[in-house]
């Protein structure tokens, strides 16, 4: 339905204005044409009377906006930002929320949530996606090099075409209480399972051990993602982490498939309904920071030091 622009500049003179936006959000909203979403009737009047069009059931007379449903239900933000931002999300290198803002020019709150609010809806569509075929499961980690009990675990679950080509990736964070080793952080058996029974079809499912190696093809792309991270963002605390490692995954996946990554993040961006700020930002159960049990990040590390200067 939507190409891949090549270019920032071409994709901001083809979404010049609220109607081209509106239209091409109609088509992401709607692929098979108006439904309503109350009656589920095919036939609309458009009322153009505000900033952006409404839809009037020519059956139940219900009004519905073109964002209602959406990620951008409810926004003062213009569609043409928006859909800069959903494009530059959907780029290989990513973008962080400061330069987002200065290229979209909104403060740098508005950018966060516009970019978190995107990457709800590639965990959303994520979610619905379960790993099939052949499919292995690893362990790794992300975060300080050398300070073990600060790195993040997480399970990385690949699924492999007859060919042994990556079809699909998952990174995904455990549950607190299924990290069985504080020190070295390990995922026990049921983080192990539930990720089986979560994000795989169960079928043809190989579990590695915590202290197994990665897949050869896939341990580059961890060290990738963590490169990422670190370069784009100076890292990310546990808090968000899951979203920054499906946003990641979802453009992996999308090269992988030779999928238009804008389309398809559009078309996500249409069909998840908004969240709001503070759902966004409300406590996760995710594994705290080492140092808030020795009161200071410069106590932690000099614990560290005086065990390497033993």
């Amino acid at each position: 339905m939507f190409e891949d622009y090549s270019t920032f500049e071409s994709f901001c003179q083809h979404f010049d204005s609220e109607r081209a936006c509106a239209d091409a959000l109609y088509d992401a909203r709607w692929p098979n044409g108006f439904r309503c979403p109350e009656c589920r009737h095919t036939r609309s009047y458009v009322i153009r009377t505000r900033r952006l069009p409404l839809f009037e059931c020519c059956s139940c007379r219900h009004q519905t906006s073109i964002t209602c449903g959406t990620i951008m239900e409810g926004s003062s933000t213009s569609l043409t930002r928006w859909f800069q931002a959903i494009y530059l999300l959907s780029q290989p290198a990513g973008i962080s929320a400061t330069r987002l803002s200065e290229i979209i020019q909104v403060t740098y709150k508005t950018a966060w949530l516009i970019a978190h609010k995107i990457r709800h809806a590639i965990s959303q569509a994520d979610n619905c996606e379960p790993l099939e075929g052949i499919v292995q499961v690893g362990h790794a980690h992300y975060g300080y090099s050398g300070y073990s009990d600060a790195k993040q675990p997480l399970l990385v679950g690949v699924s492999f075409d007859k060919h042994e080509q990556m079809q699909y990736i998952k990174m995904k964070q455990p549950k607190p209480e299924h990290v069985k080793n504080s020190t070295f952080r390990l995922i026990g058996k049921a983080g192990c399972d539930e990720f089986v029974d979560t994000h795989t079809d169960g079928r043809n499912v190989t579990v590695s051990k915590p202290f197994d190696k990665l897949h050869s093809s896939v341990k580059p792309l961890v060290r990738a993602m963590s490169d990422w991270l670190n370069e784009t963002f100076h890292g990310i605390g546990p808090k968000h982490l899951q979203a920054y490692w499906d946003e990641f995954c979802f453009r992996l996946n999308m090269k992988w498939n030779n999928v238009a990554s804008f389309g398809r993040l559009l078309s996500f961006s249409a069909s998840t309904p908004v969240i709001i700020y503070k759902d966004l930002i409300r406590e996760k159960p995710v594994l705290a920071v080492p140092w808030l049990v020795w009161g200071t990040k410069g106590k932690w590390k000099g614990s560290y030091l005086s065990l390497w200067h033993a």
